[in-house]
């Protein structure tokens, strides 16, 4: 199985990590925290410390920390393998969405459906990614 690429291994990872910890922000502040919790860089399954770590992870608060979405971001030119890898992810952990962001093209993948589609609306939390991302960037403009 494909392996999620570690954040500190390569030299797009502080650009990565920047985004990925702004976009947790952004969504811990459009999400309820009675129903759910967006945690950067954290385990698929907080009860296996083996699973995957997607760059962020969106557990269900009421459901024993279930994940209910994963974001993993990637560089273009690994886009392809990246979704594969989340597509691959969410079913062994069932989880129900999954989301790709293209750093380089600054655009959205959902992952899961037959046709992966750029999409950064998602139905489980009710908002938009790319709003909750652009949100969170504003804080350093």
């Amino acid at each position: 199985m494909p392996k999620l690429e570690k954040g500190w291994l390569n030299p797009f990872s502080s650009r990565k990590k920047f985004i990925s910890t702004s976009l947790s922000y952004g969504l811990s502040k459009l999400i309820d925290s009675k129903k759910f919790v967006a945690v950067s860089e954290s385990y698929v399954d907080v009860h296996d410390l083996n699973s995957e770590q997607p760059d962020v992870v969106i557990y269900d608060v009421k459901n024993d920390f279930s994940p209910c979405m994963i974001i993993e971001c990637s560089e273009h030119s690994d886009l392809q393998m990246t979704i594969n890898s989340m597509e691959i992810i969410s079913s062994i952990y069932h989880v129900p969405e999954a989301f790709v962001y293209d750093l380089d093209q600054h655009s959205w993948y959902k992952v899961g459906s037959s046709s992966h589609q750029t999409d950064s609306r998602n139905n489980l939390l009710g908002c938009d990614l790319e709003l909750a991302l652009n949100q969170s960037l504003l804080r350093y403009y």
